[in-house]
């Protein structure tokens, strides 16, 4: 969860549509089939990240096994279905919650905001903000520089 809205700046509904035949470890790219605006791109990931994808799909597709159920969503519940929202946001507060990080959880954050702290650190690390907002699946600029003001705040 942490890889694809962190690692791969997703939309919430982005990752909870993903479907497993959209990540291709081998060319590190997650094919998003309906971003915002029925918009379709290709979003690339790390090595590590890739990592983590990989045994990700390995143990979801032993738990499948075990269950003896089918299912194409990447992110899958425990009964075997396709994650929604407020799994994915209870699964997020969990996190938070055993990391013992008292200003995590006073801040409280979000799977939106995941996708905020991917680009104010891509800007804060020097990348052009085109490619940020490529990377991200926004439509215009103007969307993107909303990051740009938040890295410079920091």
């Amino acid at each position: 969860m942490l890889a694809l809205y962190y690692g791969c700046g997703l939309r919430k509904s982005e990752a909870i549509n993903l479907n497993v035949k959209d990540v291709q470890t081998d060319n590190r790219l997650i094919h998003i089939r309906k971003g915002k605006g029925g918009r379709e791109r290709y979003v690339p990931f790390t090595a590590p990240t890739g990592q983590f994808l990989s045994e990700y799909i390995f143990a979801r597709n032993e738990y499948l096994q075990s269950i003896e159920k089918g299912c194409e969503a990447f992110l899958i519940s425990q009964l075997g279905e396709r994650c929604g929202e407020q799994t994915l946001s209870k699964m997020l507060e969990k996190l938070i919650k055993r990391t013992g990080n008292p200003c995590l959880m006073q801040k409280k954050p979000s799977l939106h905001t995941l996708r905020h702290s991917i680009a104010t650190h891509l800007l804060q690390q020097g990348m052009d903000i085109e490619y940020i907002r490529r990377f991200l699946g926004h439509k215009s600029l103007d969307t993107t520089q909303i990051y740009t003001h938040i890295a410079n705040v920091e």
